[in-house]
């Protein structure tokens, strides 16, 4: 049987190549040889805290570990619940962050989520951001208009809690933050604190 790009080379013959996962489940295929670990340990490269960066915890991660998490970036985005199952959907958490010389400007993707009793969106001083909620599609029985349905298929965002947390780039006056969630995206309009003996 020849090869899908057309070559002559049988299935039976080729050899599987180590490659990264597309979804955050943890990598549950046969065990990498050495010649990948060691070139992903010379690839390796430490996280500098300028530099933007996105951890999945699982469900059981204590609030301490999570704030020790968040202090390693200035604009680190931590997941975890739902949004950090990877399982089906669309990313809840994808995050944008802008500044101007007064203010920061930041968006988060939330499908599926809805501004209820539910929703959070905690800022601190120091411009750490937390969201909570939970997400209201991706059932596998939808009732609508009196009807019930069964999902053939579950692409959007599984339902459950979910928690969002991030750094803005320096400290901010919360009495100030405009926010509206609209069309499955937070967006947020905060002051930056202004800075003392200016």
């Amino acid at each position: 049987m020849a090869a899908p790009n057309g070559s002559h080379a049988t299935w039976t013959n080729q050899v599987p190549i180590a490659v990264a996962p597309l979804n955050c489940v943890p990598y549950t295929g046969p065990p990498l040889d050495n010649s990948d670990a060691d070139m992903a340990q010379k690839e390796a490269i430490p996280v500098s805290k300028n530099q933007p960066a996105m951890v999945f915890l699982p469900p059981q991660t204590t609030e301490k570990e999570l704030n020790d998490i968040l202090e390693t970036t200035t604009h680190g985005v931590v997941v975890s619940g739902g949004a950090a199952s990877g399982k089906f959907g669309p990313l809840i958490g994808s995050i944008d962050i802008s500044e101007s010389h007064d203010t920061f400007l930041f968006r988060v993707a939330l499908p599926g989520v809805k501004n209820d009793q539910k929703f959070k969106c905690d800022i601190q001083e120091d411009g750490s951001i937390t969201i909570e909620g939970a997400t209201e599609t991706g059932e596998k029985k939808v009732q609508v208009h009196n009807m019930v349905f069964e999902m053939h298929t579950q692409n959007l965002c599984p339902p459950g809690n979910f928690s969002v947390s991030f750094q803005l780039g320096g400290p901010v006056d919360p009495l100030t933050l405009e926010k509206e969630l609209a069309n499955g995206v937070l967006e947020g309009v905060v002051n930056k604190k202004p800075l003392k003996g200016l």
